[in-house]
C-alpha cells in the first residue's frame, strides 16, 4: 500500500510540475499586459520581418499607447546594450504609395497611436516602412522598407492562454509582472 502511496505522490509531483511549465512565457518571449514579445538581432527586409513573424504565429509589433511604446523602447535598450551599431527595429506600419495613408497590422482604423521623430513621418516616395530607431530614443521614423542593411526584428503575439508568465528577480525569487 506504501508502494502505491508513493507512485501516486510521485505522479502528483510530475503533474503539478507540469501545470508550472506550462504557465511559464514561450522560451525567449516578454509579457507585457495581454502580449508576449519577442526580439530578433538579424537584419531584413519590413516585408521579410513581418513574413518571419507571421512563421511563429505573431505580428511585427505594433505600439498602441505611450506605455506599450515606452516597454517597447526599454526592451530594445536592454537588448541593444551590447550592439554597436545605430540599427532600428521594424514596427507594424507601412504606406504603399506617397499618396495612401500609414496602415497597422491588424489595425483597420489607421493609426490610433503615433510616436513620430521630429519631421517625421517624411512624404519621401512610396514604400515607405516604420522604424524606432536607436538614437530616436523611442521615436517612429520612416524608411525604404527594403534599406540596404535592414533592420532588426520585435514580433507580438496575443497572451491568449489562461496563463501567468512567471518572472525571477535579481535573488531568482518570483514576483508579480501583472499590470
Amino acid at each position: 500500500m506504501a508502494a502505491l502511496r508513493d507512485i501516486l505522490v510521485a505522479f502528483l509531483f510530475a503533474l503539478g510540475g507540469f501545470s508550472i511549465l506550462s504557465a511559464l512565457c514561450p522560451l525567449g518571449w516578454k509579457n507585457w499586459h495581454q502580449s508576449y514579445y519577442a526580439m530578433y538581432l538579424e537584419r531584413m527586409s519590413w516585408a521579410d520581418a513581418s513574413e518571419f513573424c507571421e512563421t511563429i504565429q505573431s505580428n511585427l509589433v505594433v505600439p498602441n499607447s505611450q506605455a506599450e511604446n515606452d516597454f517597447f523602447w526599454r526592451m530594445v535598450v536592454e537588448r541593444l546594450e551590447t550592439v554597436t551599431d545605430k540599427g532600428g527595429f521594424w514596427i507594424g506600419c507601412n504606406r504603399e504609395s506617397a499618396d495612401s495613408s500609414f496602415v497597422c497590422d491588424g489595425n483597420t482604423e489607421g493609426m490610433s497611436y503615433t510616436n513620430w521623430a521630429l519631421g517625421y513621418p517624411q512624404q519621401l516616395g512610396a514604400p515607405r516602412c516604420v522604424l524606432m530607431s536607436k538614437e530616436g530614443n523611442g521615436t517612429w521614423k520612416t524608411n525604404p522598407c527594403v534599406p540596404p542593411k535592414g533592420k532588426y526584428v520585435v514580433c507580438e503575439k496575443p497572451n491568449t492562454a489562461r496563463v501567468h508568465c512567471l518572472t525571477a528577480d535579481e535573488n531568482g525569487r518570483f514576483v508579480n509582472d501583472l499590470p
